[in-house]
This record gives C-alpha cells, sequence and structure tokens, in this order.
C-alpha cells in the first residue's frame, strides 16, 4: 500500500501515477481526495519483487519530487480461514452533534463489522440552516450475523442519537 498526503495542486495524481510505472508498478485499488486543500492518497500497487523493491528505495525522491508525505506499507493479501463478508449501504443524517461517527463505529466494531468506506460531509440545513452531519459507509458483515440483528442495533444507537438512517444490501 502505498499512501501518500500532501498540499493539493493539478498534475499530483499524474506524477505519483507515473512514479509507480516508472519503476514497474501497477495501481490496483486507489481512493484519492482533497480535503481543505490537503491531497491525500491511498493505493494498492502491483509489480515484481523487483518493481516494489524500486518503489520502496526511491520513496524518498517521490516525496522530494511532489513534496508529499508518501509511505509504503506491505499489504498481505486476505487468507483461507476468514469469515465471509456480505457488503452493504449505511447511510444516515442528523444535526451535528460530538461523538456520532465514534457511537457508530464503535457499534459496527461490536458485532465485527468492517468498515470498507467512510464519507461524512457537514452542510447547513435548507431553511434553518443548521449543521447537518451526513455520512455514507460501505461494511462488510460478516456473514453469519443476521441482518435483523444489525438493523436492530443500529435503530437502538441512531435512534438514541437522532439519526436518520438505511442500511442496504450491495
Amino acid at each position: 500500500m502505498l499512501t501518500a498526503i500532501g498540499e493539493d495542486r493539478p498534475g499530483l495524481v499524474a506524477e505519483v501515477s507515473e512514479f509507480v510505472f516508472a519503476r514497474g508498478g501497477s495501481i490496483e485499488d486507489s481512493r484519492m481526495a482533497n480535503m481543505y486543500g490537503q491531497f491525500a492518497i491511498a493505493m494498492s500497487i502491483a509489480g515484481t519483487e523487483e518493481a516494489i523493491d524500486r518503489i520502496a528505495a526511491d520513496l524518498d525522491e517521490l516525496t522530494r519530487q511532489t513534496s508529499i508525505d508518501a509511505r509504503l506499507t506491505p499489504a498481505p493479501r486476505a487468507g483461507a480461514g476468514t469469515v465471509p463478508r456480505l457488503p452493504y449501504r449505511l447511510t444516515g443524517s442528523a444535526l451535528d452533534q460530538a461523538g456520532l461517527v465514534h457511537q457508530v463505529a464503535s457499534l459496527l466494531r461490536s458485532l465485527d463489522v468492517n468498515n470498507e468506506s467512510m464519507d461524512t460531509t457537514l452542510q447547513a440545513a435548507p431553511v434553518m440552516g443548521a449543521p447537518v452531519f451526513a455520512m455514507e459507509l460501505i461494511v462488510a458483515v460478516p456473514s453469519d450475523t443476521p441482518a435483523q440483528t444489525l438493523r436492530d442495533e443500529l435503530a437502538r444507537v441512531c435512534d438514541s442519537l437522532n439519526i436518520d438512517w438505511q442500511l442496504a444490501p450491495l
């Protein structure tokens, strides 16, 4: 996994992808986002052992050329013996209050539900202008966890926080 963060500017993705490609690597999966002028990159890269070694050896050069802080971390593939998981989309919105992400994330952790991705935003509500928190998660639910158990627990937590929520299989 190649992760990096730095000041956003045009051409940054081209420079990082060129760096990987020029050393024999290939980008498999990635997530990239500009948040308040900082551009964050997380990408799974593949290649021969020699290509990955070249990428690792030249990482300081990438940082010098792009002014981003980059890091390479081994990411083993999921192996046998893991519990199969089912993908769901969880969405929710509520008047903003401290602890919303923490309480939902803690509930998911207690049920061994993995958070595959999460996007959150804070926007002004129409008419009132009060801050409204919105979230969209893709989660992986263990196949041996009954969907009704997940729904019941989400209802308990989300209702206590006045979160309008929906859970749907993908």
